[in-house]
């Protein structure tokens, strides 16, 4: 498999209009946390490059002529809102990469209370961007995704206790959904900025659910990859990424079970020797060809829609191929 990072080349444009997004973000930070912010918050995963969801809420503006501040306000709620979520997810597993034990390290006590403190600002923050903005549909979205993100992070709480009753493909529907719902609310979004026809919208928050489950499909496999290079976290669901599913489905739930028990019981070495098998037995290659059938229904969405040249690019985004002609510092995350 190609170990790239998953990455899209985007417009010298949109470079500009993202690093503004980051400027808002950051300057949206009270003093006392922009120190937290410098020093750890672009070092998180998926904060190193520009981020998929701002740039898909750029693109669809743009697409129906909506530009200037008020699209990059709102691309900045859109990121404050996922870097909240990406800083409570990761809670609970950066002390298991450190190596120390649950209460052993009062500096990682530290760090999880900060994650959190910066987590709760940006989702405020966030909030704050869209009821200033003032528009009641963009209001009454935020606040639907918002209920329905929580109820997901639920659903996956409570997985726990219905393992012997839930088919496999709703686990992956479960941890796929907090990822479809924030991408379906930022193509949305670019559409209620430009104004664009009802059913326009709903083909363009259609292709944004299933780009989500493509994405998380992706992020699953790159965590596979990264157990082959690298040592680092595992993420409290990645029992739940997609290859492990596809196991549960093709070899029973012991097999799951066992693959999932090694995964946050094992070293490296034995870890890599999961992964070695896994891709053995095409586990991760059905993953992959998985992901793309979810791009290709997610480009089936957008047929229809005006030719524009910023429909090219969203088009260019869903497809998320790895590729040779990428140019280095243009490009944006999942």
């Amino acid at each position: 498999m190609d170990t790239k990072p998953l990455t899209i080349p985007v417009p010298p444009w949109a470079q500009t209009e993202l690093e503004q997004v980051h400027s808002y973000v950051r300057e949206s930070l009270p003093e006392t946390l922009k120190s937290f912010w410098d020093s750890n918050g672009f070092g998180l995963a998926g904060f190193d490059r520009q981020p998929l969801r701002p740039y898909l809420v750029l693109l669809v503006a743009r697409h129906y002529g909506c530009t200037g501040d008020r699209p990059l306000r709102l691309a900045a709620s859109i990121h404050m809102i996922h870097m909240a979520s990406l800083l409570h997810d990761r809670l609970g597993y950066a002390r298991k990469a450190a190596g120390v034990e649950e209460d052993a390290d009062q500096a990682h006590h530290q760090r999880e209370a900060l994650d959190i403190l910066l987590g709760d600002f940006f989702f405020s923050k966030a909030s704050r961007f869209i009821v200033e903005d003032g528009e009641t549909r963009i209001i009454e979205e935020h606040i639907q995704t918002s209920l329905e993100s929580a109820e997901a992070q639920a659903r996956l709480v409570s997985l726990e206790k219905e393992l012997d009753k839930v088919e496999p493909a709703r686990c992956f529907e479960v941890v796929a959904d907090k990822v479809s719902l924030l991408l379906t609310l930022s193509l949305r979004l670019g559409a209620i900025l430009g104004k664009g026809q009802k059913e326009e919208e709903e083909s363009l928050a259609g292709c944004g659910f299933l780009l989500g489950r493509m994405v998380r499909i992706l992020e699953d496999l790159s965590i596979w990859e990264r157990i082959s290079h690298e040592s680092s976290a595992i993420p409290p669901d990645a029992r739940f990424s997609h290859p492990l599913i596809l196991l549960w489905e093709k070899g029973g739930k012991e097999a799951w079970e066992e693959a999932a028990r090694r995964l946050h019981t094992s070293g490296e070495q034995e870890l890599a020797g999961l992964r070695a098998t896994l891709d053995e037995q095409g586990y991760l290659a059905a993953s992959r060809r998985t992901a793309f059938a979810f791009a290709e229904q997610a480009l089936g969405r957008l047929a229809g829609l005006p030719e524009t040249e910023e429909l090219r690019l969203l088009e260019e985004a869903v497809r998320f191929r790895l590729g040779p002609e990428q140019q280095p510092g243009q490009e944006v995350s999942p």
